[in-house]
């Protein structure tokens, strides 16, 4: 039966016409990754035609319109031409070399052609390498460029569509376009537009987490996938950790190597082929490995796990993800000590530590949380009724008596306390006692 043809299920017949086997409709894909190693994958068409499928057994490619594997017939899942049109596939696979060679060679292309800087050129090669191995992780990273570099930035991007997988370049974004894209493609979005509407932003955040599904007339859609995000209406600082890794900009008069038709053509085919060979050899790495992000605040953990990730096979280039991000977690930290979560967990340990086992009034932990936000230079009014409701929130439970609502200070209030403190990452006050003397 030729490509082409009406495949929906058909009966061959015997000769006494009985039926004798079964040919079933190919299922549609984006790409395949079976437990035996073997893979299917999109790649580029023949002279801009519609991409094929590469079959890779770990031994051989066959290449083709459709592909089988055990038995079962696959074809490229649907795209709609103008998007195919906009997408970077590769068209062949080559050695990558190691793991350490082609992020240091991912991070020269970046310093070279953006301009960036050694810190985050090297951000931009993880979060580059992890565009190929996004179905390892939760929680895919984001990128927003930033910043009042808006050619740096425009440079960046460019060079991003070269090198990302998948890379689907995007403006004019609203919330029903993006939802009108292809389910389940794990594109790379490259979004660049003036502005960035709030329920946009949240709608890609949940785009962002691999087991939110959204729904949209009547289905249930998989936008998952790695973004980048730049727009001049971006300044940094804007956005909160917990959304993004801030990649500022700024103009410098450094003259950057031409990024012309040829350029990018020749990065694009080369680079592609070697990210296809980096994602067959660690996928299945990736979704293995462990990483022990504890020792960051918790808002920059999954950061932290996705930026691991596109080293798997590397313990030394992940342990390096601790100097990247040790600025972004010094700053959430200290903005984490006026947090009115953290600071509620701080004045219990405050008063559990100078009547451990006894009482407190919230009225005196109000006065504990102001001092406590006196000495980090925050002069804030804590009211009793506010501090008691947050104290609820946070699973205290309060009684009242003739002189106001106390909590006892139980053991398991002091570890609630310490687990609160811990999440939020704030300090476990050293010297309780004087506080609360002075307080």
């Amino acid at each position: 039966m030729k490509n082409g043809d009406n495949l929906d299920e058909q009966l061959k017949q015997n000769g006494n016409g009985v039926a004798a086997a079964t040919i079933a409709r190919p299922v549609a894909t984006y790409g395949e990754q079976f437990a035996d190693g073997s893979s299917i994958e999109l790649i580029g068409g023949v002279h801009g035609e519609n991409p094929q499928l590469m079959l890779w057994d770990r031994l051989k490619e066959t290449i083709g319109a459709t592909v089988e594997h055990h038995g079962q017939l696959y074809e490229p899942a649907p795209i709609n031409t103008s998007v195919l049109q906009a997408l970077i596939f590769p068209n062949r696979c080559c050695p990558h070399e190691s793991t350490r060679e082609f992020l240091a060679e991912t991070c020269k292309l970046i310093a070279n052609y953006a301009g960036l800087p050694e810190k985050f050129a090297s951000l931009v090669g993880r979060v580059t390498l992890c565009s190929a191995l996004a179905e390892a992780v939760s929680v895919a990273p984001t990128l927003e460029i930033v910043g009042p570099g808006i050619a740096r930035g425009n440079r960046l991007m460019e060079l991003l569509r070269c090198i990302c997988w998948h890379a689907l370049p995007l403006t004019g974004v609203t919330p029903a376009g993006l939802c009108s894209l292809a389910s389940g493609a794990r594109f790379t979005y490259l979004i660049g537009q003036e502005t960035v509407s709030e329920k946009l932003r949240k709608l890609l955040d949940d785009a962002s987490r691999r087991e939110r599904k959204i729904p949209f007339r009547g289905r249930l859609l998989d936008l998952f996938g790695v973004q980048v995000i730049h727009s001049s209406s971006l300044l940094p600082g804007d956005s909160s950790p917990l959304r993004s890794i801030q990649i500022p900009t700024i103009p410098t008069e450094q003259e950057l190597p031409p990024l012309d038709f040829d350029a990018r053509h020749r990065i694009t085919s080369e680079f592609q082929a070697k990210l296809l060979s980096f994602r067959r050899a660690n996928l299945g790495v990736a979704r293995k490995m462990q990483f022990d992000a504890s020792k960051f605040t918790p808002a920059l953990r999954d950061h932290a796990r996705s930026l691991a990730a596109a080293t798997p096979d590397d313990l030394e280039l992940q342990a390096e993800v601790f100097d990247l991000l040790r600025a972004e977690d010094a700053e959430i930290r200290a903005d984490k000590l006026i947090d009115p979560s953290a600071i509620a967990g701080e004045a219990v340990l405050v008063a559990w530590h100078g009547s451990p086992g006894g009482i407190a009034y919230v009225a005196d932990l109000a006065a504990i949380a102001e001092e406590m936000l006196r000495r980090r230079g925050e002069e804030s009014r804590i009211e009793p009724a506010a501090l008691g409701k947050q104290l609820k929130f946070l699973g205290f439970a309060t009684e009242r008596d003739a002189k106001g609502k106390k909590l006892r200070l139980t053991q398991a209030v002091r570890d609630r306390a310490q687990q609160l403190v811990r999440e939020f990452g704030g300090p476990e006050p050293s010297n309780a006692n004087q506080v609360k003397k002075e307080s």
